[in-house]
């Protein structure tokens, strides 16, 4: 039960998260799920807080850039595009991952995986594509802005292993999002400044944004730790691939998102596709 309610908690975060943005800008919400989130984790780690050593500054550093761009890109696509289409093209992720590995030669791609990979492209473009009926320019953004958190996901990924392996989980997690935080600090002034946005944010906005942040990145991330220590990868990993389903259900609920015939199959390809190439990536990291 752990993991399935792990990815639920997550894919709940796409739509809860579009119904905050309807009251407080894109790049206030990214800084506001740095500062909370930080704060949070600084407090879960304080006994077992260890002190930074110089040699990890710098790839730190790089994981909270990596952090910076991820958030930025998750939050600007669930602005410009629907709950669903964002959850399902970030899924990509392990696709990338595995391009990835090949490029630097750290894993030799099978035909089954080179399948995989051409299947999930397949379906990123039906889902993509297959609101030809309703296209706005806005939702070919999002769905771009889908697929480059996908990407950065796998920098973050990638960049902050070093960091776990030095500080653990939640003191490297806090210090990517203070990072961040820093990072964005300057670009929202202006948000801040002019548009005054406070002043008509709802409870159920603010409640909102606390759910993002404690559901997401606390208590997902507590459950999908534990159920990765107890149950191991195998019987753990394959669970991510429900995450973009709970999100289009729950989407479905609270939102009245629906996909089309044509992105339905397109969401099935994706996962497919996934699950094929993600293979060769995950046995050789």
């Amino acid at each position: 039960m752990e993991p399935l309610l792990a990815v639920v908690l997550w894919g709940s975060n796409y739509p809860v998260a579009r119904l905050v943005l309807r009251e407080i800008p894109v790049l206030s919400v990214v800084l506001l799920r740095f500062v909370l989130g930080a704060a949070i984790l600084y407090v879960l780690s304080l006994p077992r807080q260890r002190s930074v050593p110089r040699s990890i500054w710098l790839p730190l550093a790089n994981a909270g850039i990596a952090m910076f761009v991820l958030q930025i890109q998750i939050i600007a696509s669930l602005y410009w595009t629907t709950a669903g289409q964002s959850a399902i093209l970030q899924a990509v992720a392990p696709i990338f991952t595995a391009v990835w590995l090949a490029m630097y030669r750290r894993a030799n791609l099978k035909a089954r995986q080179w399948a995989g990979l051409v299947a999930g492209l397949a379906g990123v473009g039906l889902v993509m594509g297959g609101a030809a009926s309703r296209f706005e320019a806005s939702y070919a953004v999002g769905d771009l802005l889908a697929l480059g958190a996908a990407a950065a996901w796998v920098w973050y990924s990638l960049a902050i292993g070093r960091v776990v392996a030095s500080l653990g989980t939640l003191q490297a997690t806090y210090w990517a999002l203070m990072i961040a935080a820093l990072a964005i600090a300057p670009l929202t002034l202006f948000e801040v400044v002019h548009r005054a946005w406070w002043h008509s944010v709802s409870l159920e906005a603010w409640v909102g944004l606390i759910y993002t942040v404690a559901a997401g990145l606390v208590v997902a991330m507590a459950l999908w730790g534990r159920s990765m220590y107890r149950l191991g990868a195998r019987q753990t990993m394959p669970y991510t691939y429900l995450e973009p389903v709970s999100a289009v259900v729950i989407a479905a609920i609270i939102l009245g998102e629906t996909l089309s015939a044509v992105q339905a199959a397109g969401t099935v390809l994706t996962l497919i596709g996934v699950r094929l190439a993600s293979e060769s990536a995950v046995a050789s990291s």
